[in-house]
């Protein structure tokens, strides 16, 4: 049997994501007085008016191919460019207020699908109320969607991934695993659960779970400086999806977050959404970190697992 080859050490592949986004972005400052969060969190956070007003600013890009089929659903496929971007405010624990719509097409494109793909993206912003207020086309060598989404905590400080302590249990929504199916196109971003949880400083650490339990637990461990002991068994899964593939899959968009023991039983207690809470863990102090499978990669757009 061939062992196989290593990557080169400046390929993609050898870096990965991470890798990449810390060479390309390791540099840039900001000024924490106008922006108390940068490169590193679900979304930049701006200085508003006031002492509680918080800016959340986020781009995402969904490309054919990579995050949709040429044979999914067109309205689909521009319903998961807006959702995805509503994710990521939603771990946060913030509100939309407007987006504005990047659209790079090859010249050959259907301009039938064109307006199918907008009237999917149309009919979630008016369910959740977001004004789709400009944007951008291209040509392009092959379809893609870009959402810069702008939002904001009014009178409360969103929710972070660097809040978590030694000993917060550590909960998720929904169920997870089973995600290509249909769940990547049709999820529902968790937007009220996430301004709930940081209205009510009930979480101290909250993120979506966009590339997996297995990538995206880590990273809210590591903005923590904690690690985290899991119970695999705890771990919610749609029907069929194993344990690995609850972890490993991605494109759940969840809710990951913590919670201090002194508050547990409040969240329970007072939880007032269908979306069901699970708990599958503890933060504990670094060394506890659970290396070994199911936690064995997630899902990254570069490196060779």
């Amino acid at each position: 049997m061939t062992a196989p080859t290593k990557p080169p050490a400046d390929s993609l592949a050898a870096v990965g994501e991470k890798g990449l986004l810390r060479l390309l972005t390791g540099r840039w400052k900001n000024d924490p007085a106008q922006v108390p969060v940068g490169v590193g969190d679900d979304c930049a956070v701006l200085r508003g008016q006031g002492k509680e007003h918080f800016l959340i600013f986020k781009t995402d890009a969904v490309v054919e191919g990579v995050h949709f089929t040429p044979q999914a659903p067109p309205a689909l496929s521009g319903r998961k460019a807006l959702a995805r971007a509503l994710s990521d405010l939603a771990a946060m624990g913030a509100r939309p207020l407007a987006a504005v719509i990047t659209l790079g097409v090859p010249a050959d494109a259907s301009v039938r699908r064109l307006r199918a793909i907008y009237r999917g993206l149309e009919t979630l912003a008016n369910k959740y109320r977001v004004p789709l207020v400009g944007g951008e086309t291209t040509r392009a060598a092959q379809l893609f969607l870009n959402v810069a989404l702008l939002g904001e905590c009014r009178g409360y400080r969103p929710l972070l991934r660097s809040g978590a302590r030694a000993g917060d249990s550590i909960f998720v929504t929904g169920r997870l695993g089973a995600t290509q199916k249909r769940h990547h196109l049709i999820f529902e971003p968790r937007l009220a659960e996430g301004e709930w949880l940081a209205r009510r400083k009930l979480a101290t650490a909250l993120m979506d779970l966009s590339d997996g339990l297995g990538a995206d637990l880590p990273r809210l461990a590591e903005a923590s400086r904690l690690g985290f002991q899991i119970e695999p068994k705890a771990i919610p899964r749609k029907r069929g999806a194993t344990v690995e593939a609850a972890c490993n899959d991605g494109e759940d968009y969840e809710l990951l977050f913590t919670v201090s023991p002194a508050q547990t039983k409040t969240l329970k207690k007072k939880w007032p959404f269908a979306t069901p809470l699970h708990c599958i863990g503890v933060m504990r102090l670094r060394g506890r970190v659970s290396s070994k499978p199911p936690f064995a990669h997630g899902f990254d757009h570069f490196k060779q697992r």
